[in-house]
This record gives C-alpha cells, structure tokens and sequence, in this order.
C-alpha cells in the first residue's frame, strides 16, 4: 500500500468539525476527547489506511507533540489508552498489517522519531491480539504491562445469569445487600455529579490517594462528550428509620465505543452498612449494561507502579475484589519504538526493550 497525498495525515485545528467520520473511532481516538487535554505546542493527528480496493480499515490517532528535542507522537497521551481503531471488529490480519505499515510510514514520512502507543486489551476487538503481534514484530517493545480485568457482559443474557455464576460467597454478600433498601441510579444534575464526585475524591483520600480527574475537568468531559459519560450512584433509604437517603457508592462511566463501557473512577463512600455496598455496584453496573446491549464492561487496571523504571505490581484486595465479580485478567500494554536519526538522515529504530 503506497503513501499517497490522500492518505497523508491531516492535522487537525480545533474543533470536532475537522474529523469528518469518527463512529469508529473509540472515545480517546476522538477530536473532542483531544481538545479536553490540549496543551500548547500539541497537535492532535489523525492516520487512516485503505485496502487496495480503497476500503477504509481504520486508522491511529494520538497527539504529536516535543520531548526535549525529539518528535514524539503518543496514541492514548492522557488516557487509559488509544491504538488502532478498525471499521471491522473481525479485519483480517493482512489488512491488519497494511493498515499498522502505511501508519508507521505516514509517522516516518511526517519526521516523528518516537512512538508510544497505549494500547487497550485485547477482549475490546478481535483485533487486537493482532495489533500486539505485528506491533511486537515491527521494533516496538514494552515499557508498561498493566493488570486490568473486565466482564463479559456478553456472557450472560439476563441479570439472573450472571448472578448464578458468582461463587457462593459473593451470592450470600449479594443476597444480603440486595435485602437493604439500596436504590441505583444515574445522576442527571449538576449538583449530583458534584456530590458524586466529592464521594469518590474522599474514597481516595482515605486510601492517601488522589482522585486523577479533577471535579471541573470530570464536568467539562461531561459536557462535551455527552451522552458517552455518565454517573451512576447507590443510595441508602430511610436510614436508621429516619427517613433519610445516603449516597454510598458512585460509579464515573465512559462509553468508549458501541457495546463497550469503562468504570473510570468508582468507590464507596461513609456507610454503616455491615456489608461494602461495592459487590451490590458492580451488580447494578452489570444489569444496566445488559439492559442497553454492552457486551464489555471494563473495569480498568488493577496494579500501580513499582520502583522507578516502569514496573508494575497488583493491587491484591482490588484483583480479588473484581474477581469475585467474574472480572476476567488480561494485560494492559504499553508499547514504544524510538528512532534515531544518523548525520547523513537515515532513521534505524531502537527499543527501549526486547520484546521476546
């Protein structure tokens, strides 16, 4: 497949105008996504592949954007992740690989020495598998391996399914929670996203944490990625016989693309229940995405960073936790090539790792 002018890529000005057709992009590939997270001296670009026949395969979007004196292009820069989206869920892996070839020779042609890609798991696509492969095999290494676990929402065609398949722990704590007069909803106001959010910023604080997405930016993502980010929240009635109602869980939800949703930030909050309302959560998270046709809920990365090189470990009670939710494990990875231009403006690529 040759680099021709109309496969260039285009930088992008503001404005979600200038990308004309992105229903397949998934939310962080997106020029609205981008401009949340502009910064000066960035430029969003965004890098599509065809087929012989001229059939668009998909394409990589990132930011391109100095680092110190290099040029470096980073596809997820301030998201969980990017990579390559596919109008095919099920491409074939010849056009797999053009598509990932014509990208990387549009990136070489544009003068971009690195290139990061923060790539999703595989259970998003069929392709990704793929997309790892060619990826590893084309001098790209792996500077971060995250542990994330996700739910099979396709598994289970009712709400009762998935509950029989809980071991018989998670069933006796569910059927507890289920007794208490815990009412689930998503939140439609400015004032409830903002309490929302403060329960999720005091779950974090007392873990000594900081909540990363500030109150303003979750509020600005939400309006302008509206209606793919939502707020869900568990609420306790009439406690202690007074009538009164609780806040205590809320979940932030992104729809990263069709069937496929992303718990960004969720937690408890200051309860007197005898049980975590967080099991009861993730089962009202399931049932509505059942409801509306999701077939993945992903419940994002469970390992924080270790030592100073990269490195990462599980978080113990977090992974055991979303296990016995029936989250599934699979790696999140990170992957990098550098290139390093000689006096006469030949390009080799190096990485940082071997890939073996």
């Amino acid at each position: 497949m040759l680099l021709t002018p109309e496969l260039l890529p285009r930088e992008v000005p503001s404005g979600p105008s200038a990308e004309p057709d992105s229903a397949w992009r998934r939310i962080f590939n997106r020029p609205q996504f981008h401009q949340l997270n502009q910064r000066d001296g960035h430029t969003p670009l965004y890098l599509q592949g065809h087929d012989a026949a001229g059939r668009l395969i998909g394409g990589l979007a990132g930011i391109r954007h100095r680092d110190g004196e290099r040029e470096m292009f980073t596809s997820g820069y301030s998201a969980p992740f990017g990579g390559f989206d596919l109008v095919d869920e099920h491409e074939t892996a010849e056009n797999i690989t053009l598509l990932i070839q014509d990208v990387l020779r549009q990136l070489e042609f544009l003068g971009v020495g690195d290139v990061e890609l923060k790539l999703p798991p595989s259970c998003y696509s069929a392709n990704e598998a793929m997309i790892q492969f060619t990826l590893l095999n084309a001098g790209f290494s792996a500077t971060r391996c995250e542990l994330n676990q996700h739910l099979p929402v396709a598994d289970w065609a009712t709400i009762e399914d998935y509950q029989a398949q809980l071991r018989p722990a998670a069933q006796k704590t569910l059927k507890h929670l289920l007794a208490e007069d815990l009412r689930f909803r998503e939140l439609s106001t400015e004032a409830e996203w903002d309490a929302a959010h403060a329960l999720l910023a005091a779950n974090r604080a007392r873990k000594g944490r900081r909540l990363a997405l500030s109150a303003d930016y979750v509020a600005t993502a939400r309006r302008e990625l509206s209606p793919d980010v939502r707020m869900f929240q568990l609420t306790h009635h009439d406690v202690h016989g007074s009538g009164d109602a609780l806040a205590v869980a809320a979940a932030l939800v992104y729809r990263v693309g069709p069937g496929r949703d992303l718990v960004v930030a969720w937690g408890d909050g200051e309860h007197r229940l005898k049980r975590s309302p967080m099991l009861l959560l993730a089962y009202r998270l399931v049932e509505n995405a059942i409801a509306e046709g999701v077939r993945l809920l992903d419940l994002g990365i469970s390992s924080e960073p270790v030592g100073e090189d990269g490195g990462q470990e599980p978080n113990f009670g977090l992974t055991q936790f979303k296990r016995s939710t029936l989250a599934r494990i699979e790696p999140r990875f990170t992957l990098t090539r550098t290139s390093t231009r000689t006096a006469t403006g030949t390009a080799t690529r190096t990485a940082d790792r071997t890939a073996r």
